[in-house]
């Protein structure tokens, strides 16, 4: 993302030798945190049409789109009456998400709200209110922790000719997303954005232990974080770093079981309850399988073909990590990843965009390519409302508007994915590798070399090629010179100037 002296070209010409280049108009926290503040305004003014009052009747959650699983939940899930969450009341999330929840409840009922079996409806009707504004700022302020773990980790990047880190600003794609206007408030997700962010802040700054520990914390929020954990894995595999990635996994075991054992102790059947459900459950809203269900066509064994599909592309996003000319960043392999998971999964709920958004800023931060993602996830965000609200639903003439938005949806995705994958295989063109750069977030394989069996691989393909080229000139003298990839220089992974 450019500077905003850059925008001074189109009205007057760039910035003068002696324009003072400091100071709050060049500060990017001011614009980060500004714009996240708006963006968060604009979150809670949509969610105003969804408040319900007392003696009128619910308002239509869906027809204006501003629905929210936090004061339904709160009202559906008994939460009013004051139950133990797991204990007495199954909840379908990750332990983590669920003592989130019981915090900001205990917080609820701190500021008056009655929380009793003996609460009547417009009690516990205002009780899910106050609710669900704890849970605003709690989240908001997650939100702005995550924005600013993203300028720390802009600060390393390379300073361009106006003196500033040149991916420092690449925090406003986070901060003034549409993404987060729409869906921040759908779910508690946000905490675990926030969790996965720092956790790569830390394991970028070679704190493998304590790295692998917050993410460990992040997995027991939400499911996704271990497709980090993952990515650093296949990446130290890269680079021979096996026994930091072994401390990363050793605290992410610890942390989660320090979390989650208590739970299982105590409340097996609760805490069990988000497994079985994504185990059991079918092919669900905004998923291809779904699609495909609604268009007649019956899959048998959806939760195997899904896990399938997901191993082979996974299986595929690992070949290219030992192949490529050039180590890929840490960033680029867990979007992969997440793509892999979310484009077969067999739900796709709006508010899993706020996973990816962090990731695709990292591994594309390109204004285009955020921008034609956030367009695709936003033609799913009016699409589903629509047919959960019957208007395009299942049965009616328009149902298929529902079923090319979740293809535009997936499409987009695929098509991002291959947009990291050419900057994988054609590195010089990565935009965040500049000269001196490697992997921002890299950690401890940050500049490191290929592992000899990596080196050896490469050697080896290299050797089969030049025989085929070989081959192919004593085959046919009149065959063209090859103008290919094979001309470029070969990047490895040690090979940048230090």
């Amino acid at each position: 993302m450019n500077e905003p002296a850059d925008l001074t070209y189109r009205v007057g010409g760039p910035l003068g030798s002696r324009a003072r280049r400091a100071g709050l108009w060049f500060n990017p926290a001011f614009f980060a945190f500004a714009s996240a503040t708006l963006t968060w305004l604009i979150l809670l003014w949509r969610q105003v049409p969804c408040r319900p009052l007392p003696g009128d009747p619910f308002p239509n959650a869906f027809m204006r789109a501003c629905y929210s699983d936090i004061p339904i939940l709160y009202l559906n899930r008994d939460l009013s009456i004051g139950s133990g969450i797991y204990t007495d009341i199954l909840l379908e999330y990750p332990v983590l998400t669920g003592g989130f929840v019981a915090v900001t409840r205990a917080i609820t009922g701190l500021l008056g709200a009655v929380i009793s079996p003996d609460a009547t409806f417009d009690e516990r009707l205002a009780a899910s209110q106050l609710f669900f504004q704890v849970n605003a700022i709690v989240l908001f302020l997650c939100f702005l922790v995550t924005v600013l773990v993203h300028l720390k980790m802009g600060q390393a990047s390379p300073r361009g000719d106006r003196g500033s880190p040149v991916r420092v600003w690449d925090a406003l794609l986070i901060s003034a997303s549409p993404i987060v206007a729409l869906n921040g408030l759908i779910n508690w997700d946000f905490f675990a954005v926030m969790l996965t962010s720092i956790g790569l802040l830390i394991w970028s700054r070679r704190y493998p232990l304590i790295a692998g520990a917050v993410l460990g914390l992040a997995f027991a929020a939400k499911f996704y974080p271990v497709l980090v954990l993952l990515a650093i894995t296949v990446v130290c595999m890269r680079t021979g770093h096996y026994r930091a990635v072994a401390r990363a996994w050793l605290g992410a075991v610890l942390a989660w079981l320090i979390v989650n054992v208590p739970v299982m102790i105590l409340a097996w059947r609760g805490w069990s309850e988000f497994w079985t459900l994504n185990a059991d459950r079918g092919a669900d809203l905004g998923s291809i399988w779904y699609v495909l269900t609604l268009a007649g066509v019956k899959i048998p064994a959806v939760s195997a073909i899904a896990f399938s599909c997901m191993a082979v592309s996974g299986i595929g996003v690992c070949w290219l990590v030992f192949h490529a000319p050039r180590r890929p960043r840490i960033a680029q392999i867990v979007l992969l990843l997440m793509l892999c998971f979310l484009i077969f999964n067999k739900v796709y709920s709006p508010q899993y965009a706020l996973w990816l958004l962090p990731i695709v800023v990292l591994a594309r931060p390109k204004v285009l390519d955020v921008g034609i993602w956030t367009l695709g996830e936003a033609v799913y965000y009016a699409a589903i409302w629509g047919f959960l609200e019957g208007v395009i639903g299942a049965g009616t003439d328009w149902e298929w508007i529902y079923w090319i938005a979740v293809v535009v949806r997936v499409c987009v995705q695929v098509w991002l994915a291959l947009r990291v994958i050419d900057d994988i295989r054609f590195p010089w063109n990565d935009p965040v590798r500049r000269p001196m750069v490697d992997d921002p977030l890299g950690g401890v394989v940050n500049h490191a070399n290929d592992d000899r069996w990596v080196t050896a691989l490469h050697d080896r393909a290299r050797a089969a090629h030049a025989r085929r080229i070989h081959q192919s000139g004593r085959a046919g003298d009149d065959l063209p010179p090859s103008t290919g990839s094979e001309d470029r220089p070969t990047l490895t992974s040690g090979a940048e100037v230090r």
